[in-house]
């Protein structure tokens, strides 16, 4: 069966807050001298190497993008394979008399990061971190290590720079086409690819409403032109919220409502892109709107987060991607990415939705037919922007996590009640869960995947849980002591196709429809025409008639 190698791709900041949570998440549950092998073959999205001394390395199949001033005190070669050298050891063979020394203060690291290079220190558990205020960039809680190749900076802009921005489409498009980045990035996905046995496509996150959106956008196209046969999976991430925001001045709340316009002509480009250029693409935001205000955040049981925090919202996103990838990520399934984009894009639905249920609220001591017959309305709930996900006519897949099979249901000696429920007849999770959807979804095609694996949360994930939720994930009567952190914890996703894909692109369009290009100077002299933008509308409007409900399932 081989390998089935997938290579991922991460384009923007904010995708790769979501990127760094997900690898973290991968290799803190990753199973060192296990009796049995791992549910999970890490082998699909990470790669063994080995460094100059011949140490053997085990790093993500991964290729990020950023920009200049992003990575504070992560060297773009990684650490992994070799240290940087220091500027006083670089020899210039310059005259002295011919230069002028200037020392910038290097930046220091926080304690985790310090943590890290500590070899003495194996329990990041045991040891007390405050990452929600010491977190800055992605790489200020970077658990994982990369090959000297991961990280791309693009120098030409910088991070957070308010004078020189990379924040329009066409910018990104313009980037991809320079000589330099297009030969050197098209490079590297070759490099990778050509190292794997069996590959099967792409993981492609990318920041939906900025430039970057243009730069994945162009990629994903090269790759869809040199790769054909092979599956693109794209995520296009929005935040939750935007440092524009913090307006104090009326000056300064104009230019918010200016870039909001920005932001949606950007999304619209984007979104359309992806239709002509995935396999399937997944919006993801932890807003309920998402276009030109991200809205008030999504609640989840037992989760207590700040929506302002890129740390925090990040992590959730994660959360939804580690375990909605799992389906064609195990050792006992010879699922592949293709499968799942095929079953879901038929009849060219290109987009689809995500849901999510973190942490999937177990209680401590039940059975999962109790949990099941108690549950009050959804198990999980969207995460996709303006789109609220029905109960039929659905063509999705989920997947839950964390729940063992010796909790399914009591011995029939010990039934009481339970024997009466027609559930009772299911002799596996798996059987139970698909049982309930196909009762409480209509005219829908529902598969499912369980796997006996939490999602593991362990440090740095942010400690976002309730105090009720125990350090296994299941939901206490009384809190947990302060000192103990939660672990790992049952998790639920699903990929969702129907009406609700179609209302969430018509938003959209509705949203990009408003706006007069022209006015707009940075895209009109980055290149975009009104008759460009006139006919990525008119696809938007066609990608939504295909999920008119008459036409589905």
């Amino acid at each position: 069966m081989g390998t089935r190698e997938i290579l991922s791709l991460q384009f923007g900041h904010y995708s790769n807050f979501i990127g760094t949570h997900w690898w973290n998440t991968q290799e803190t549950s990753f199973e060192y001298n296990a009796t049995s092998p791992a549910e999970i073959n890490h082998d699909i999205l990470f790669r063994e190497g080995s460094t100059r001394s011949g140490q053997v390395t085990f790093t993500p199949r991964l290729l990020l993008v950023d920009l200049k001033g992003s990575l504070r005190t992560l060297p773009e070669r990684g650490t992994l394979y070799e240290s940087p050298p220091k500027s006083s050891e670089i020899d210039t063979n310059w005259k002295p008399s011919a230069t002028e020394t200037k020392i910038n203060e290097p930046e220091q690291k926080n304690v985790f990061q310090e943590d890290l290079e500590n070899s003495q220190i194996t329990d990041f558990s045991k040891r007390c971190y405050n990452l929600e205020s010491d977190v800055e960039v992605w790489s200020d809680f970077l658990y994982t290590r990369f090959h000297p190749r991961t990280v791309n900076i693009i120098k030409e802009y910088e991070h957070e720079n308010k004078d020189s921005q990379f924040d329009v489409f066409p910018l990104g498009t313009a980037m991809w086409r320079s000589e330099q980045f297009e030969e050197d990035f098209s490079d590297k996905i070759r490099n990778y690819i050509e190292e794997c046995d069996n590959f099967q496509g792409f993981h492609i996150t990318l920041d939906a409403s900025n430039a970057f959106a243009g730069l994945a956008s162009s990629c994903i196209e090269y790759v869809r032109d040199e790769y054909e046969r092979k599956s693109v999976l794209a995520f296009p991430v929005i935040p939750s919220s935007y440092s524009d925001y913090a307006y104090v001045t009326d000056e300064e709340k104009h230019q918010s409502l200016i870039k909001d316009s920005i932001r949606v002509l950007n999304l619209a480009l984007c979104f359309n892109s992806l239709n002509e250029h995935s396999s399937l693409f997944l919006p993801l935001c932890t807003s309920y709107n998402g276009w030109r205000q991200p809205g008030p955040m999504r609640n989840f049981y037992h989760l207590v987060y700040n929506y302002q925090l890129p740390y925090h919202t990040s992590a959730i996103l994660a959360s939804a991607l580690d375990t909605i990838t799992l389906k064609y990520r195990l050792r006992s399934t010879d699922f592949h990415l293709s499968d799942l984009c095929a079953d879901l894009n038929i009849f060219g639905r290109k987009a689809a939705a995500t849901s999510l249920c973190l942490p999937f609220s177990f209680n401590k001591g039940s059975d999962f037919i109790d949990c099941l017959d108690n549950w009050d309305g959804p198990l999980s709930q969207s995460i996709s922007p303006n789109c609220i996900i029905g109960t039929d006519k659905l063509m999705q897949t989920f997947t839950l996590r964390g729940i063992p099979e010796d909790r399914l249901k009591r011995p029939l000696q010990n039934a009481g009640k339970q024997k009466d429920m027609p559930a009772y007849r299911c002799n596996s999770v798996n059987e139970m869960l698909s049982l309930y959807l196909s009762c409480n979804y209509f005219i829908s095609a529902t598969n499912v995947t369980t796997v006996t694996k939490g999602l593991s949360v362990k440090t740095p994930y942010p400690s976002i849980f309730d105090p009720f939720v125990g350090t296994d994930g299941n939901i206490n009567n009384t809190p947990r002591p302060e000192h103990l952190k939660v672990e790992s914890v049952p998790t639920l996703a699903g990929i969702h196709s129907g009406a609700c894909v179609g209302d969430m692109i018509e938003s959209l369009h509705t949203e990009a429809n408003k706006i007069k290009v022209p006015r707009f100077h940075q895209f009109v002299n980055a290149g975009l025409e009104s008759d460009e933008f006139s006919e990525c509308l008119h696809k938007l409007f066609d990608l939504r008639e295909c999920y008119v409900e008459s036409d589905y399932i």
